[in-house]
Formats: structure tokens, C-alpha cells, sequence
């Protein structure tokens, strides 16, 4: 222990010699100030700057008591151990609402167990001020962050807030404390988030990655993100939760702006590539068709034409013929004609025949619910995207002879699954090298369910196949109408 600093006052000098040999038979460092009266001592106290005071509670002039009243009205934040001759009960309770650390009566013993009690009063000022300096810290760093900070007990109720509080919602911290987390929330988080909320914290789990929608004092909406923790007693008994609300409307609003921008981009792109659909089909391919008609007509009317030359038309036809199917490809891929006409599940189940027969995958495709929902455009043509891409992700990297899909309406979601018994991957590694490979397949799957408000989840390892899972919502569309 470091040199100690101590002050005694005593009005006997015999007893004070007897208590300095008993300290300093412990702590040979120390330093030890006597004096008589209490009054002087207070008169010199900022010269001594002492560790410790031991005063007895009879004095003249000025009794214990009436020396630690003094000291809290000048606030001396210094440790006080109080002495006497007698064992009163009622002057230890009084010392000790005054703040006195301890109280040691002059019995036999009395010299034995001072260095141990001075020993214990340091070692408790050392822990206090190592815990007020730990404070000090957290409330720097809590009044300086720019995040609300805050601690709630195991009912909701919050019992600290950090003044940033104000800056975020409006309230003061005093207008916060005692009242529910879940009384600033909208009327539409108090029906989802707050029960969410609750449960983790009962669970003894964390709160991570929350995002509620708070009512502003002023009546308009805050969006935080909350991180929080939860913490008990040494029975393991649920005592509250402390964590930090970090305001993230301005991103929220710039996310939703993007998705905004991203699904009217996607929406140009769909409406460009109906219109060269179109154009494809109906010009490029019907004046092909009649290229290969006139080409095949050729001779009608010649019969005397050669064989070379009726052979070498043929060819010409044959070319045509190709021509004509190609335009016709290009313009189903752009935009399946049969979209619009015979539905999600009919132009699904199509396409996966005819990637069947060019590639000779064998595709297993069956849809459930979805013949008598109605889907907006905008989610029928995503959902067969991501059908597309899924099987053009098979034919370029998975090495597979057979594909799974399932197209499963589950109101209020979408189900599909996209399943094939290839090479599989690394998850953990593939979306992170997807963008320097240049293979964005994935990626773009899962930028389209972002957009439509859905969830992605993928399973795979090497030789053991692919799973995706894919579940989007309907968003408003209305079954059997």
C-alpha cells in the first residue's frame, strides 16, 4: 500500500501515541498529523491534504459529530473512522448518516483492529474513487456522443437517459424517466416492435439491430436504430437492459430513395425491354417469317429452276428459319410473351421446359396457391427474373443434371425455392469475390428481393448442391378477386 497521509485528533496524547505506534507498526510510510481540537484541524485541512481523519467523538470545543457536520458543509470528501470510549449505539448511527466510514469503540483491543480498519476504509475509498472515476468517463463520453444512451428496468421503464435524449425526441431527460420505452413509440411499432422488444429482454437475449419508428415531441416521426443488452442479479433474476439508440432517419430516407430510383430503373428497364419485345416480335420476326416464305415460294412457279439452284435456296430458308427463332428467343427473353396472357406460374413452368430442352438440365417444377392470385406486374416479372436468373446461374456454374423450383403463394408472402444437385460453393467467400470475378448473378437476386421488400437466404458447400430461398411479400395484391 502507498504512503498514507493520516490526521488523528485526540485529546489525549497518551492514546494518540499508542494509535500512531499501532498505524505505523503497519504502515511504516505514513504520515501522521496530531491534533487536540477538531476546529484547528478544519483550519488546516487543505495544507494537509489528508487520506484518512481519526477523531474521537468527546473533544473540547467540538465533538465528532459536530466535526463531520463541519466537513459536509465545506463538502470534504475525506474518509472519517470515529473513536470513542463508550459504546453508544446511537452516536455510531449518527456518525455514520453523517458519513463517517466506520466506528471503532477503545475496548482492549481497540489498537489491534485499527490498522485493519484503516486498511479497509483506504482499500473502500480507493475502490469509490475508481468507481466515481469509471462514471466520470461513461458520463463524458454519454453527454458528448451523439447517440442516446439510456438504461431501462426489467418492466421497460426507463431509469437513465443521457441528455442527448433531447436532440433526438425532444424530451428532456426528466421527461423520459418512469415512463415505458414503448410510449414514444408509433401507434404501429406499439403493435410489433414493443412486444419484439420485450421478449428478447425476458429471453435474456439482445436487443440488435431494431429499428422503431418514435414519435418527435413535436408530433413527426424519428427512426432509431436500438442495441441493447440486458442484465441480472446474482440470481440471474432479469433487472433491465442498457443499450444506445443511434437516430438513423436521414438514412433511412436516402435507403428508401434509392430502393425508390432503383424500382423505377428496374421499371424503365422492364417497360424498354416489353417495347423491343414487341418490336422484335412483331417487325423484326414477322418480316423474317416472310423473308423465309418468299424464299420457300421461290420456285413456284419455275419448275424448270436446277436442282443446285432450288438446293441452295433450301439453304438461304434454313438460315432464315434460324434467323426467325433466334429474334424469337431474344424477344421471349426480354419479355415472355405469355406473361400477360397465362400468368407467373404457366410462363415459369414454360421456361423451365425450354431450358430443359436446350441445356438438358431436367427441371422439377411445381407451383402451388398462385392460380388465383393477382400479382402487380411490377412483382410477377421480378419473380420471374429471379427464376431466370436462378436457372441461368445453374447452366453457367452449378455443372447440374437436375433443378428443383417451387412457387408457393403463402398469404401475405411469396415462397420460392430454387434447389439444383451441382458443384455448390463457399457462401462465406463467394458473395464477398462475386464483384471482382464479375459474376453478379447472386448479387442481382438479391438486390431484386431487397427492392420487392423480401428475404434471401442461401445454402450451399462445395459438391453438395444449392439451395435458395426466397420469400417476398404481395404486398396489398388480393387473393380470388
Amino acid at each position: 500500500m502507498k504512503s498514507l497521509n493520516v490526521v488523528i485528533i485526540e485529546d489525549e496524547e497518551a492514546h494518540f501515541q499508542l494509535m500512531k505506534r499501532a498505524i505505523h507498526k503497519e504502515f511504516p510510510l505514513a504520515s501522521v498529523d496530531y491534533f487536540e481540537e477538531g476546529y484547528v484541524c478544519l483550519q488546516r485541512l487543505d495544507e494537509i491534504s489528508p487520506d484518512l481523519i481519526i477523531t474521537d467523538y468527546i473533544m473540547p470545543g467540538m465533538n465528532g459529530i459536530e466535526f463531520l457536520e463541519a466537513l459536509n458543509r465545506e463538502n470534504k470528501d475525506i474518509p472519517v473512522i470515529m473513536i470513542t470510549g463508550q459504546g453508544n449505539e446511537n452516536i455510531a448511527i449518527q456518525a455514520m448518516k453523517l458519513g463517517a466510514w466506520d466506528y471503532l469503540v477503545k475496548t482492549p483491543d481497540f489498537f489491534t483492529l485499527l490498522p485493519s480498519v484503516i486498511e479497509k476504509v483506504v482499500r473502500e475509498r480507493k475502490l469509490k474513487d475508481t468507481l466515481g472515476e469509471t462514471e466520470r468517463r461513461f458520463r463524458d463520453l454519454a453527454e458528448s456522443t451523439s447517440d442516446w444512451i439510456w438504461e431501462m428496468d426489467a418492466e421497460g421503464k426507463y431509469v437513465y437517459s443521457n441528455p442527448v435524449v433531447e436532440s433526438i425526441l425532444g424530451y428532456r431527460p426528466d421527461e423520459v424517466l418512469g415512463k415505458y420505452f414503448y410510449d414514444f413509440f408509433s401507434e404501429k411499432e406499439m403493435e410489433t416492435s414493443a412486444h419484439t422488444s420485450l421478449q428478447a429482454m425476458a429471453e435474456g437475449k439482445p436487443i440488435l439491430g431494431f429499428d422503431n419508428c418514435y414519435i418527435h415531441k413535436e408530433g413527426y416521426v424519428v427512426v432509431l436504430e436500438a442495441k441493447g443488452v440486458p442484465f441480472f442479479d446474482k440470481a440471474g433474476n432479469l433487472l433491465g437492459c442498457r443499450g444506445i439508440n443511434r437516430d438513423v432517419t436521414a438514412r433511412k430516407r436516402a435507403e428508401e430513395r434509392i430502393h425508390s430510383l432503383s424500382r423505377q430503373l428496374m421499371k424503365a428497364q422492364e417497360t424498354e425491354r416489353r417495347r423491343l419485345s414487341r418490336e422484335l416480335h412483331d417487325l423484326v420476326g414477322q418480316d423474317l417469317s416472310a423473308l423465309k416464305i418468299g424464299i420457300d415460294t421461290l420456285f413456284d412457279d419455275q419448275p424448270e429452276a436446277l436442282p443446285a439452284m432450288r438446293q441452295r435456296v433450301a439453304k438461304l430458308s434454313k438460315i432464315a428459319y434460324g434467323a426467325v427463332m433466334a429474334v424469337r428467343d431474344l424477344a421471349y427473353a426480354l419479355r415472355p410473351i405469355g406473361l400477360d396472357q397465362f400468368g407467373l406460374a404457366q410462363t415459369a413452368l414454360r421456361q423451365c421446359e425450354d431450358f430443359s430442352a436446350k441445356t438438358g438440365v431436367k427441371v422439377d417444377f411445381f407451383a402451388a396457391g398462385m392460380e388465383d392470385l393477382r400479382l402487380d406486374s411490377d412483382i410477377e416479372i421480378a419473380l420471374y427474373r429471379l427464376i431466370q436468373e436462378g436457372l441461368n446461374n445453374v447452366k453457367k456454374h452449378a455443372d447440374a443434371t437436375d433443378v428443383t423450383i417451387r412457387l408457393v403463394a403463402s398469404f401475405p408472402n411469396i415462397i420460392l425455392r430454387i434447389e439444383d444437385n451441382g458443384k455448390g460453393f463457399d457462401t462465406e467467400n463467394r458473395l464477398a469475390s462475386a464483384i471482382n470475378e464479375k459474376r453478379m448473378g447472386l448479387r442481382s437476386m438479391e438486390e431484386r428481393v431487397a427492392l420487392l421488400g423480401g428475404k434471401m437466404r442461401i445454402e450451399s458447400s462445395p459438391m453438395q448442391g444449392t439451395k435458395i430461398f426466397i420469400e417476398a411479400p404481395c404486398k396489398g395484391n388480393n387473393i380470388g378477386q
